[in-house]
């Protein structure tokens, strides 16, 4: 029987692991410094690297605008943004003119963490829709999602934030739920609608800046820097020194989001470069754009990947793991610019072909529902549920799907799980 159901009566490493899974849900790993070690050294990190290194090659020379393909279910999922800009817009804090400061602040306050309120309960349920059926990682996406819009109880955004996100993207490649056609897209069009709302978030609610010590990047996210070099290190049509200049902004303004967020940085902090993002001012004196790539990828894996700050509130589960992986692990390197073809060509003659960057997460969990985990009473408010986890009840399937993301079907280096619990007949039963 190819289905995930454990016989709780002999608890080998798979049932144990299935039962943890299902009592604790997304946690918290990294609470103090010490922990910061088993972060670089875990499986999310190492998919995370990968992952932003493969989508930047795949991106390099196509434009926000190009025709690249876009499947059913990236459409699927962007109708939540579309249901996130509908709350925000019916959120919209109503100011009077005899309001103080503090008084403005307190209605932005309100109205964000009413906001966030309808977010999350939204979440889940435009996810249960937007995903494949029988999907078992409703609740660990939707955990993921719910934190990439700021904190609300600090009412503060930052890059810590965006990797949930980060999280929430290479989950749906871990899943199953998107392939390997949708990397472009995911990038593109579900990462550049999330950019967009967040930045309508930080600029409706007023939202503050989360202080990290060791960031270099004086700003609310950093990937879209990333990515926006990777689309310009193939094929750009201007120089990283002409990025700034009013001419390449009216032309090339809607073609690449590293434009996007030069043109806003200038319009919301009312000054030139130099003077309002003065460390990407500085990256983009180097003469070609794999440079500026590297350099700003470089700054984020030191300086913010690696920053407890960061990871203190991230959480981890089954698709983004913290398990580690072996300290010979080699991350994916980056070809970009002419050496693409041409390195890419070279690794695939000595490795026979191309290495998957996001490996298929084969889901232990069952298919069966275990049972609500029991709430635990806690004095302080916060953000992380990870005494109260929410419990997505699956539907259950008795045949056999073939859509089931557990399945080997998309990965070619997957593996199937079979548990031999196929019911004895009533002639052995009565014998």
């Amino acid at each position: 029987m190819n289905k995930r159901m454990y016989d709780v009566s002999d608890p080998n490493d798979q049932v144990l692991h299935a039962t943890k899974l299902a009592q604790n849900g997304p946690r918290r790993h990294v609470r103090c410094l010490e922990e910061l070690d088993g972060w670089v050294r875990s499986q999310a990190y190492n998919d995370t690297i990968a992952y932003i290194s493969s989508t930047s090659m795949a991106i390099q020379g196509i434009k926000l605008n190009s025709n690249y393909p876009v499947s059913k279910q990236i459409l699927r999922l962007c109708e939540i943004f579309d249901g996130l800009e509908m709350l925000l817009a019916e959120s919209t804090p109503k100011f009077n003119s005899t309001d103080t400061l503090l008084e403005s602040q307190q209605t932005s306050a309100r109205a964000y963490r009413t906001w966030t309120r309808h977010m999350q309960q939204f979440v889940f349920s435009i996810l249960d829709e937007a995903l494949q059926p029988e999907c078992k990682h409703i609740n660990e996406l939707g955990q993921y999602l719910r934190r990439s819009f700021g904190c609300s109880s600090s009412l503060e955004f930052g890059p810590a934030n965006e990797l949930m996100f980060l999280f929430f993207l290479c989950s749906l490649f871990r899943a199953g739920i998107l392939v390997a056609e949708d990397t472009v897209a995911a990038a593109l069009l579900l990462f550049h609608r999330y950019i967009r709302l967040v930045r309508r978030l930080i600029l409706t609610y007023s939202l503050s800046l989360t202080k990290n010590s060791r960031s270099s990047m004086d700003d609310y996210y950093v990937m879209p820097y990333i990515w926006g070099a990777a689309q310009l290190s193939l094929n750009a049509p201007f120089s990283p020194m002409q990025s700034e200049l009013p001419p390449t902004l009216e032309t090339h303004g809607q073609d690449y989001m590293l434009l996007e967020i030069i043109d806003h940085l200038q319009k919301t902090r009312g000054f030139q470069l130099n003077h309002s993002a003065f460390q990407l001012w500085c990256i983009l004196s180097a003469p070609t754009w794999p440079q500026v790539y590297g350099g700003i990828e470089r700054s984020y894996v030191s300086n913010v990947l690696a920053s407890f700050e960061t990871v203190e509130n991230a959480i981890f589960c089954e698709l983004m793991s913290f398990k580690s992986v072996p300290a010979f692990t080699m991350e994916q390197r980056t070809y970009l610019g002419r050496r693409f073809s041409e390195d890419r060509k070279s690794s695939m003659r000595s490795q026979g072909e191309m290495p998957v960057a996001v490996h298929k997460c084969v889901s232990q969990q069952p298919s069966l529902f275990f049972g609500f985990h029991e709430k635990k009473s806690t004095d302080e408010e916060s953000d992380d549920e990870e005494h109260d986890p929410l419990w997505i009840v699956q539907r259950r399937n008795t045949l056999e799907d073939n859509s089931d993301t557990s399945t080997a079907v998309y990965f070619r280096d997957a593996k199937t799980i079979k548990d031999d619990l196929t019911p004895t007949s009533s002639s052995e039963q009565s014998s």
